[in-house]
């Protein structure tokens, strides 16, 4: 080989052992970090924190979580009534899986009505005045269907 390659081949090799032992450091730091619990939280961890609404991904929500969703879906539901679901969680913040536990809350506690079925569900508060159909048919609770196997 050329004096050439040769000096390039040493610099790519430092450069290398360079960037090992900054990993090496980073890791090191992380690593205690993590044992000794101290050090500051992330950026984006703060940042969360200081906003109303935090997402925890699998986490269980707490009572006044619940609350505080069934209340703003009762207000709006209050202000707008007869929307469905995508309407007032797009209105809300929130997606439609994150208030199917405060819903029913509120249907079972009878603070909200509903008139329809699967996509097509309107809400109402209470207080609002049911419209011709729901006084006739009444609130109806809706079952699923189950097969029945034929024993052999």
């Amino acid at each position: 080989m050329t004096d050439i390659q040769n000096e390039i081949n040493e610099r790519i090799e430092a450069f290398v052992a360079e960037i090992a032992e900054l990993a090496r450091q980073a890791a090191h730091d992380a690593l205690s970090t993590a044992l000794t619990g101290a050090g500051s939280a992330p950026a984006k961890s703060r940042r969360a924190s200081t906003t109303t609404r935090v997402r925890r991904q699998g986490g269980k929500r707490t009572s006044e979580e619940l609350a505080s969703m069934a209340d703003a879906f009762l207000e709006h539901v209050g202000k707008n009534p007869g929307q469905r679901m995508e309407q007032i969680s797009k209105a809300l913040g929130y997606t439609t899986t994150e208030l199917t536990l405060p819903v029913k809350k509120l249907l079972s506690a009878g603070s909200i009505h509903v008139e329809g079925q699967k996509r097509a569900t309107q809400y109402y508060s209470a207080d609002s005045a049911p419209s011709t159909a729901s006084k006739s048919s009444g609130s109806k609770t809706r079952r699923r269907k189950t097969r029945r196997r034929k024993k052999a």
